[in-house]
């Protein structure tokens, strides 16, 4: 059979402080009081407040436009610029510079295979 469990009430308590205690909520100037209608989209990315955020984009269609596809130029120089921005005092771990190391290597590699030479065979053709 289950025993109920009462909780140590070791401080005497009275009715009165119970009262200010559940209506404390109510007296703060701090708190707005906002209905159904006004929390769902503040929730779900309807209002004009939260649009202006990154985390609350209105679609992933217009999230997408908004970001334009790099070329392995650009993205080796944006990564250069971040090496340099962390450089040797900043506190990030030797573990996220040795990634963003790797994706450096990664992306000239990319840019050094779209410059590379044409073969000397591609320039003669079969007649």
């Amino acid at each position: 059979m289950s025993r109920l469990v009462q909780p140590d009430c070791s401080e005497n308590v009275d009715g009165e402080a119970v009262e200010q205690w559940i209506k404390g909520d109510s007296t703060l100037e701090c708190c707005e009081v906002l209905s159904d209608d006004d929390i769902v989209p503040r929730v779900t990315c309807g209002s004009e407040e939260t649009r202006n955020f990154e985390e609350c984009p209105e679609s992933d269609e217009e999230n997408l436009v908004t970001h334009q596809k790099l070329s392995h130029g650009d993205a080796l120089v944006h990564t250069e610029a971040l090496l340099n921005y962390l450089g040797p005092e900043d506190e990030s771990t030797p573990a996220e510079k040795m990634i963003l190391r790797n994706l450096r290597s990664i992306i000239r590699r990319r840019v050094n295979e779209k410059q590379k030479q044409t073969s000397n065979l591609s320039f003669f053709t079969k007649q």
